[in-house]
């Protein structure tokens, strides 16, 4: 059995992101899982386990790798501003080291450096792999902490690139920036995973009309379709 996990900590999202990524990983494979929370606090009706104090923020995200939470022999990773929109059953089969997504900024032509950037939205690995990245990590945490602005980027510089792959290159057209790939030209039928990076966020993208440097982003009903 595969294991689903996610990352919560704080108060930064509302519960129902939690326990909206549940439902729609849920509704949208057949293949046999276990859905795993690593949280600061028990969170009534989840699989919990509980993160290690000491580290704050995005660096949390790397408890992920750490043989302790026992999550299992093979697992994918979600962020909670995901949205699942189709099919995952794809996804699931995927038995490689490693997988990440590219930087969903790679898709804009102003931002060719994001080309080929390991990004951390979406992944899949395996213990011996996360055993790797963890220890790793643990041996020059401050070191680490004070060089890289995140977990993303740590694992971009971290994780080999004989080892990795990312999800855009295997999966072509099955991962799409919200901003990016999908407020302007809209939802289609090959997009199954919706990242939603910034502003707008979720509830935003539903219920406000949300003004940024780049656009306006007008409030999109269709994803109450989705994100429930």
């Amino acid at each position: 059995m595969i294991t689903v996990v996610c990352v919560y900590w704080g108060d930064k999202f509302p519960i129902a992101y939690l326990e909206n990524l549940r439902s729609m990983i849920k509704r949208n494979t057949t293949v046999e899982h276990k859905f795993v929370v690593l949280t600061d606090r028990h969170r009534k009706g989840f699989d919990c386990r509980i993160l290690k104090p000491g580290f704050t923020g995005w660096w949390n995200k790397l408890q992920l790798f750490d043989t302790f939470h026992k999550l299992g022999d093979r697992c994918f990773y979600f962020d909670l501003d995901t949205v699942i929109t189709s099919d995952l059953d794809w996804l699931f089969k995927y038995d490689g080291d490693f997988l990440g997504i590219e930087d969903v900024g790679s898709v804009n032509s102003h931002q060719p450096h994001l080309k080929n950037v390991l990004q951390s939205a979406v992944m899949s690995w395996t213990p011996m792999v996360g055993a790797s990245i963890w220890n790793e990590f643990i041996l020059r945490k401050d070191w680490a902490v004070k060089s890289f602005r995140g977990d993303g980027e740590y694992l971009h510089a971290s994780v080999p690139k004989y080892q990795r792959e990312l999800l855009q290159k295997k999966y072509p057209g099955k991962l799409k920036s919200y901003k990016y790939q999908i407020y302007n030209k809209g939802l289609d039928k090959d997009t199954s995973i919706v990242c939603f990076h910034g502003r707008p966020s979720i509830i935003q993208a539903m219920d406000e009309t949300v003004v940024t440097p780049m656009q306006t982003f007008e409030p999109q009903n269709w994803i109450k379709d989705y994100w429930r």
